[in-house]
């Protein structure tokens, strides 16, 4: 492929058996001082001794549908050759243009051969897109999902059998969760204590790595970053398309961040939002997890603004699954995660008292019982927490 500007006009040469010329009369995402376009990805399919090639490019005011002035028909060629395009509905294209690249974009792949082969894939120009946007390869026959980014080959075996449909490729920028919740717990009217903080007992290292939340994540920090971080929390994300289908088994990333005096939930630089990286079929519905308090997960995804979602679990009891039963009205229309778990195992009940709180009640430290979040146990944690939410359970599918 070959790719230069002239005046106002791109003109791509594609090279499918048959030659011609394709020319976008509108400038898309270029780079004039090199002639460079963004966000084109060029796919060459090799195998048998021939080899085909499809465009997948990203311009505004284009469509997912066919746009004269920017995509190209896919056109027939030798049935000994692998054939490679994207399908949109009603037609196949070799130049697929497609309007910003959202959370995640899904592009369906046509590929066939006519012998059974070894055959590669391979993708180029995928420095043209943003560090930030992730580019995956979904091999639906195989199981394989490889970032072309890291990995631009990809070889595999083919034959004539097989699903037509059997490839996709996924465009997406990395998740950024601006959250807000507050802890029962530790809410004082207006804000959250910090007394964990203040008094030092905050862990450098994220405390979710034992059970029932057996996280596996590494974020830990040499100092607490901001004085105003209130505890660790544990954030995950679902996939799915509505909340009650939300069990684990639609998980797809966790992470560990800082809950704030003012309920948001930061990175390791106590500043900026969580980041989650993994492909989204669906829809994102977020789980918050805290050591004393009932997980809660949102009723409906965040909204995107700017390229950052947002999700605030402190306004109503209609943000939280399970509304009424997931959180609670710590103040008048202000509305919080349910303190008194002490075992963390999704329901209010003797046992909390009895295996967690009184066996350390009197102690100072970074300990579950410890419900009000002010470095000690005390009768405050069970008697203002624990005893009177008896009975209220976790409400985020299991």
């Amino acid at each position: 492929m070959k790719a230069k500007i002239i005046n106002t006009c791109i003109v791509i040469s594609v090279f499918l058996f048959s030659s011609f010329t394709h020319i976008f009369c509108q400038e898309p995402n270029s780079d004039k001082s090199s002639g460079k376009l963004n966000d084109l990805l060029k796919l060459t399919a090799a195998g048998n001794g021939y080899s085909d090639q499809t465009i997948i490019i990203f311009i505004p005011g284009s469509t997912t549908g066919f746009d004269p002035q920017y995509d190209a028909y896919k056109l027939p060629g030798s049935p000994a050759a692998p054939q490679l395009y994207s399908i949109i509905p009603g037609t196949n294209l070799a130049i697929n243009a497609l309007p910003e690249i959202l959370i995640n974009y899904v592009v369906q792949l046509g590929f066939k051969v006519g012998a059974t082969n070894n055959y590669s894939i391979t993708a180029m120009e995928t420095n043209s897109f943003d560090p930030s946007v992730s580019i995956f390869l979904d091999d639906t026959k195989d199981g394989v999902l490889i970032d072309l980014k890291t990995n631009p080959v990809y070889n595999f075996t083919a034959t004539p059998n097989d699903n037509i449909q059997r490839f996709k490729i996924y465009f997406r920028y990395p998740v950024q969760l601006d959250l807000k919740v507050f802890l029962e717990g530790s809410f004082n009217g207006v804000e959250m204590n910090n007394e964990l903080n203040t008094g030092n007992y905050l862990p450098l290292n994220q405390p979710y790595n034992i059970m029932p939340w057996n996280y596996e994540g590494t974020e830990s920090v040499l100092a607490i970053p901001n004085l105003d971080v209130v505890d660790w929390v544990l954030v995950e994300i679902r996939d799915t398309v509505n909340a009650s289908l939300a069990g684990s088994e639609t998980s797809v990333e966790k992470a560990a961040g800082f809950l704030l005096k003012n309920g948001s939930i930061v990175g390791m630089d106590g500043l900026s939002p969580l980041i989650f990286k993994k492909t989204i079929s669906d829809s994102i519905f977020v789980v918050v997890w805290h050591r004393n308090h009932l997980g809660l997960i949102s009723s409906a995804g965040p909204m995107e603004t700017g390229g950052i979602y947002y999700y605030d679990f402190t306004t109503g009891v209609d943000q939280a699954y399970g509304g009424i039963n997931a959180l609670k009205e710590i103040t008048t229309g202000i509305f919080g995660m349910i303190g008194g778990d002490f075992n963390a195992d999704g329901i209010i009940d003797g046992l909390d008292r009895s295996g967690t709180w009184a066996p350390s009640a009197g102690k100072k430290g970074y300990l579950k019982g410890d419900g009000n979040l002010d470095g000690q146990i005390n009768n405050q944690d069970k008697n203002d927490l624990w005893f009177n939410n008896l009975t209220s359970q976790s409400q985020v599918p299991e």
